[in-house]
C-alpha cells in the first residue's frame, strides 16, 4: 500500500513539475524542448544528483541542424514558432513522401527531429548528412514524458521513418572518456547522452530524463566559470568565456527559422540574432560575443546558404 502511495506522488509529482514546459498554441499543448547540458553544467549536475553518475545511458550522435518539433500535422521551430516558408519547402524536400508518416506519427506522439542536410549545417557540419535537404527523429514525447529511446526507436522505425542511432554506456565512463569519444564522431558536432532521471533528482532536472551534449569545441577548455567571485581575485581572473562559435550559429539559425528570407536583411535579422545570442550566452553561463564578431559569424552564415543553392 506504501509502495503504491509512493508511486502515485511520485508520477503525481513529475508530471506537474514536466508540465512546466508545456506551451499552449492554439488548440494543443506543445511541449518545448529542455537545454541540453553542457560538459561543465552537467558536471555540476552531478554534485546535485550523484547517483547519476553510475547510471546506464543513451548516447547518440549530435546532427548539425535546426530542432523541429511537431504535433497532430502542425510543425514548430525550436522556440515554438511558425516555420517560416524558406524552411517548409526545405522539411517538404528532406521527407519527400515521408512526410505523410511523420503527420500519422505526430497524432500519437510529439515528434522532435533535426531538419539538415547540406542546405542546412549552421555550424559547419554538413558531412553527417548524406544530401543537400535530410531529416533524423531523436525524440518522442507521450503526454508529459519523454519515450524510452529504445522503445522511440522501434515506434519511428516502425513507420518507416529514420530515427537516431543509439547506444548504451555507463555515464561514469563517458565523463572519464568523453574526449577520446569524440573521435567516433568527427563529422558530427559531438553527441548527447540521455539518462533516466532518479527519483530523488526529479526536482532539479524538471523531467524524466536528462539531457547532456558534449561537443567537439568543448575540447581544451581550461576557463573556470564561478558565479560568486571572491574580492580578493580580480574580475580579470574569472572572466566567463565566450559563447561557443557553434552556439553563435544556432542562434542565428533559429533568428533563420523565425524570419525566413528577411535573414538576408541585416536590418531586420541582426537585432533578432542579437536577442537570440544573448539568449544561448546566458543559459550556457558565457560571455557573448562582440558585435562586429557576431556580425562576421552573421556573414559567414549568409555566405554558406548562398553557397548551397
Amino acid at each position: 500500500m506504501e509502495l503504491e502511495l509512493f508511486k502515485f506522488i511520485y508520477v503525481s509529482l513529475e508530471n506537474f513539475l514536466f508540465s512546466q514546459f508545456f506551451t499552449s498554441t492554439g488548440d494543443s499543448m506543445v511541449f518545448k524542448y529542455p537545454e541540453v547540458m553542457t560538459v561543465r553544467e552537467f558536471e555540476d549536475f552531478i554534485r546535485k544528483c550523484e547517483k547519476i553518475i553510475d547510471q546506464i545511458c543513451f548516447v547518440e550522435p549530435k546532427y548539425d541542424g535546426s530542432n523541429i518539433t511537431v504535433i497532430d500535422g502542425t510543425f514548430y521551430t525550436r522556440n515554438l514558432n511558425p516555420l517560416s516558408k524558406h524552411f517548409q519547402e526545405l522539411l517538404q524536400k528532406a521527407l519527400g513522401k515521408d512526410l505523410k508518416k511523420l503527420i500519422e506519427l505526430s497524432k500519437e506522439y510529439q515528434v522532435f527531429f533535426e531538419l539538415g542536410g547540406y542546405l542546412n549545417s549552421p555550424a559547419g557540419y554538413k558531412n553527417c548528412w548524406s544530401s543537400d535537404a535530410d531529416y533524423v527523429i531523436f525524440d518522442l514525447v507521450k503526454g508529459s514524458q519523454f519515450v524510452n529511446p529504445e522503445k522511440a526507436k522501434e515506434i519511428v522505425e516502425a513507420y518507416g521513418l529514420k530515427f537516431v542511432d543509439i547506444k548504451k554506456m555507463n555515464v561514469r565512463d563517458i565523463l572519464e572518456n568523453w574526449q577520446r569519444m569524440l573521435n567516433d564522431y568527427k563529422v558530427f558536432e559531438g553527441f548527447v547522452i540521455k539518462i533516466p532521471t532518479p527519483s530523488e533528482c526529479i526536482k532539479i532536472t524538471r523531467h524524466n530524463y536528462v539531457l547532456a551534449k558534449f561537443k567537439h569545441e568543448y575540447l581544451g577548455e581550461k576557463t573556470i566559470v564561478v558565479k560568486k567571485e571572491p574580492k580578493s581575485i580580480s574580475k580579470k581572473d574569472f572572466e566567463l568565456p565566450e559563447l561557443e562559435q557553434s552556439e553563435v550559429f544556432g542562434a542565428i539559425n533559429k533568428a533563420h527559422l523565425e524570419l525566413g528570407s528577411d535573414i538576408f536583411d541585416k536590418k531586420k535579422a541582426m537585432p533578432k540574432i542579437f536577442e537570440y545570442v544573448r539568449q544561448e550566452a546566458e543559459k550556457h553561463g558565457r560571455k557573448v560575443p562582440s558585435a562586429s564578431k557576431i556580425y562576421r559569424y552573421y556573414l559567414k552564415y549568409l555566405e554558406r546558404i548562398k553557397e548551397k543553392k
